[in-house]
């Protein structure tokens, strides 16, 4: 157990979230002392809440979701179990880092699907709960994971075999995907798919008028629908919506009049450029669009306000952009700094005119709690857009955390009113987010599940559990 300061840290994070009482910290380096953590649990009646590195930031950073939980710090165990440069996986442990695994792959055939977060976040952590990388949704690369049950035993899926070799998709069911956003078990490692290193990798970028953003949406999901033959996943973002009145909040440099078009093309040097110009055809009717600057990614400079993206979109992680957004010097800061955050994670519209009602929607709720927003679309798909919507505050400011908690609520019931199913949510929502978009039989058999593998409810109540 660890001493009293580490535990009251536990209580700060960057979102302003009401504290949890936190009965206390563990930190097992590996499977066996994970396993007797749980058995030394189920004796002593302990409730555990495992994180990885505890960096989701503006979603609850480290803390758990109910009070007098027993936090299972898993950061130290970061090792890379394997490495198979012919198929193209990894096998690693919970700690293990973007920066981490990015360094082990430098000059290999493979790449990181990296996200835009900060490079020391954990990559099991961030594909468990559902997160979007720089080419794909993060779930589509979790091949398989070995987990610890409540009774302390040990399971592997997916292919993954107890040796900790991944051998891919074998016969049977395929049972990964249930512990996904699921507490049914503490996972101690995950095969991760990788990304081939392609030829070229340009990297997109516009910026538009924000009454555009709707025409732009539309275009680009018809880029996505006709066929896009280049890899990687284009995003419509800084769409910010500022107050009309009050004091507000965005990260330095942002331009709320503009929002961005970015994302990498990756192939084949002719893959690349048939894709750029179907792109430039797609965005034609977007006032500006001829402006659309497409580089490639290995030649951006340092000194270019693209060379964070740039790397990126080459499988290598950086802090810069987060710690700019939230006006730290170091990560470690963040959950201590001036700005506040929080996020809201919604699926979003990919057609114009749905688009420009939603984006007049939230302005509504803005103007309401004199709050700003920015707004994301992650186009994953081609059915399917995965929004960020960041909602900025000053921490010091009296009643600025109010005013953007109570932004983020009516966000999510306006949402959700709006066809906007939440699929990632944040610790104070995530048992309402679960019920109010699951179907009461679903619901029900989430709940058998979890029964039968969890009956006393040891691990991480409350967390995405039925």
């Amino acid at each position: 157990m660890q001493e009293l300061e580490r535990l009251e840290l536990r209580s700060h994070d960057v979102g302003g979230h009401h504290p949890r009482a936190v009965a206390g910290i563990e930190t097992p380096r590996n499977l066996d002392e994970v396993r007797a953590l749980v058995r030394q649990a189920t004796a002593s009646g302990r409730r555990l809440y495992p994180i990885s590195t505890g960096r989701n930031w503006g979603m609850g950073s480290a803390m758990p979701v109910t009070d007098d939980n027993v936090v299972v710090d898993l950061s130290g165990m970061n090792r890379i179990r394997s490495l198979d440069l012919e198929a193209g996986y990894a096998v690693i442990e919970p700690g293990v880092t973007q920066a981490q695994l990015a360094e082990v792959l430098r000059d290999t055939p493979w790449m990181l699907n990296v996200t835009a977060s900060c490079a020391d976040t954990s990559v099991v952590g961030n594909a468990l709960d559902r997160g979007d990388g720089c080419i794909r949704s993060r779930v589509h690369d979790t091949a398989g994971i070995e987990a610890v049950l409540a009774d302390g035993s040990v399971v592997t899926t997916g292919g993954l075999d107890p040796a900790g070799r991944y051998h891919g998709r074998v016969a049977g069911p395929d049972l990964t995907p249930a512990f996904v956003q699921h507490n049914l078990g503490i996972v101690t490692a995950m095969a991760v798919a990788l990304v081939p290193r392609p030829q070229t990798i340009a990297f997109v970028h516009g910026r538009f008028q924000r009454d555009q953003v709707g025409t732009a949406v539309g275009a680009m999901t018809g880029f996505l629908r006709r066929g896009n033959p280049a890899d990687g996943l284009m995003r419509v973002r800084e769409l910010s919506l500022t107050p009309t009145h009050g004091d507000w909040t965005l990260p330095q440099g942002v331009d709320p009049s503009l929002f961005t078009i970015m994302g990498p093309l990756m192939g084949s040097d002719a893959t690349v450029e048939l894709a750029e110009e179907l792109l430039r055809k797609a965005l034609i009717e977007v006032e500006g669009a001829e402006a659309l600057r497409v580089v490639d990614a290995a030649e951006v400079a340092p000194d270019d306000p693209l060379y964070p993206r740039a790397l990126m979109a080459q499988g290598i992680p950086t802090c810069q952009g987060v710690r700019n957004a939230l006006g730290v010097t170091s990560c470690d800061r963040i959950d201590d700094g001036d700005m506040g955050f929080l996020a809201l994670l919604p699926l979003m519209p990919m057609h114009a005119r749905r688009t420009d009602h939603l984006m007049a929607a939230l302005q509504t709720a803005v103007d309401a709690h004199s709050t700003a927003l920015m707004v994301e679309w992650n186009l994953v798909s081609k059915h399917m857009a995965n929004g960020v919507i960041q909602i900025f505050f000053d921490r010091n400011a009296p009643d600025a955390p109010y005013r953007a908690h109570q932004l983020r609520n009516d966000g999510n019931c306006l949402l959700r009113g709006n066809g906007c199913a939440i699929y990632r949510s944040d610790i104070d929502h995530a048992a309402a987010d679960v019920w109010s978009e699951t179907s009461t039989a679903g619901l029900g058999m989430l709940h058998r599940l979890k029964t039968a593998l969890d009956p006393d409810g040891l691990l991480s109540p409350g967390r995405y559990g039925a």
